[in-house]
């Protein structure tokens, strides 16, 4: 066995070598402890990098380094999950949660100040960033300033479509023709396809619209039902279509914007990744490191906005009840922090895959392909 794929091996086993001691030690929920779950997730991310790093450096084969990327990947989602579905919530709604609705409505206006500000100075010629600037502002101050939240308004419906619109049209405008012609090589869709697919299911356990643990309070029942009602999230209500599965066991719900979330912010995530893996196949390399780092960084801000039980479910381990301002600041809907992190993600991800589509790789695949 080489020094490369020896050290592999001992990250892979990390997690479940460390778990083992720290299930005396640390919390434990319906058998399982806390600190297993968060080493699961650190193992994996060790493992990843260690796999990206082996093929960035070609230190192994392309397809066993790839291999070793993903299934670190894996890892740390299955661990993400895990602590989604042991996890306590606290029950009492602090009083400084009150103060939410009056942060929430400055840092919206903060935020649509600074987006006519750099659009002037930086793109004065390019409005449409401006107005996807001032449309992430309206979606984070929309729920402190609307009338009971604004959860019947038809204003909410139109922003939760202006905003995915107003990113297909950047993107269209700005790569389009380039984005095409990187999709045209079909490992660039594989890569694509295999991210959308973590990011849907790590998104779907981690939002609290699927679980394999339900909560079968008093009431609900035992059989197996399909049901409709409605989910006041994002900004409005939205359709839902409610199942429990007995024999599996599994619960959750589908909504409209529930979708429209997976959308948007899972096909920006594979949008990423599936430019950077064409341009890796077209010249071998990554062009723009800060391309690839704002493309993590970017899906690490994407899951927390819209992950925060997940979050919160890393932070109890570490620091038990006192983590429940976590929890709150991220599950308010008035609260200023998840509108933020989604809008940094929107921002983030959209001008990372520009970045990428600008990329060398993507022009060569443009030149060999001058049709698409």
């Amino acid at each position: 066995m080489s020094h490369s794929r020896r050290w592999i091996v001992l990250l892979a086993g990390l997690p479940f070598a460390v778990g083992t001691a720290a299930a005396h030690s640390g919390t434990t929920h319906a058998g399982t402890p806390h600190w297993l779950l968060l080493f699961l997730v650190l193992g994996g991310l060790a493992v990843a990098a260690v796999g990206w790093r082996a093929f960035t450096r070609q230190l192994l084969d392309a397809r066993f380094a790839v291999g070793v990327l993903f299934g670190g990947i894996a890892l740390a989602v299955f661990g993400s999950i895990g602590l989604v579905e042991i996890q306590v919530a606290p029950r009492a709604t602090p009083e400084w949660t009150d103060l939410f609705p009056i942060v929430n409505a400055i840092a919206g206006a903060l935020l649509a100040m600074g987006s006519l500000v750099v659009g002037r100075i930086y793109w004065p010629t390019r409005p449409r960033y401006t107005f996807l600037g001032m449309a992430l502002a309206a979606w984070v101050m929309y729920p402190s300033v609307m009338p009971t939240g604004g959860l019947t308004n038809p204003l909410g419906y139109l922003l939760a479509a202006a905003v995915p619109i107003g990113v297909a049209y950047v993107l269209h405008v700005d790569g389009g023709d380039r984005i095409r012609a990187g999709f045209s090589d079909l490992r660039a869709k594989a890569a694509a396809a295999v991210a959308f697919a973590f990011f849907a299911v790590f998104f779907a356990f981690s939002a609290g619209t699927l679980t394999v643990n339900p909560d079968l309070a008093a009431g609900v029942p035992r059989d197996g039902f399909v049901t409709t009602y409605r989910v006041a999230s994002p900004l409005v209500y939205w359709p839902a279509v409610e199942f429990y599965l007995p024999a599996i066991p599994l619960s959750g719900y589908v909504s409209v914007g529930t979708l429209l979330l997976v959308v948007l912010l899972g096909g920006l995530v594979a949008l990423n990744v599936g430019l950077v893996a064409q341009q890796w196949a077209a010249i071998g390399e990554v062009e723009s490191a800060r391309s690839m780092l704002g493309a993590f960084a970017s899906s690490g801000a994407t899951a927390c906005c819209c992950c925060a039980p997940a979050l919160y479910g890393a932070v109890g381990v570490l620091f038990g009840a006192a983590a429940s301002p976590v929890y709150w600041a991220f599950m308010d809907p008035t609260s200023p922090v998840g509108g933020l992190f989604l809008a940094a993600s929107v921002l983030l991800l959209t001008g990372s895959a520009l970045r990428a589509a600008d990329s060398e790789g993507v022009r060569c695949a443009v030149n060999r392909n001058p049709a698409v």
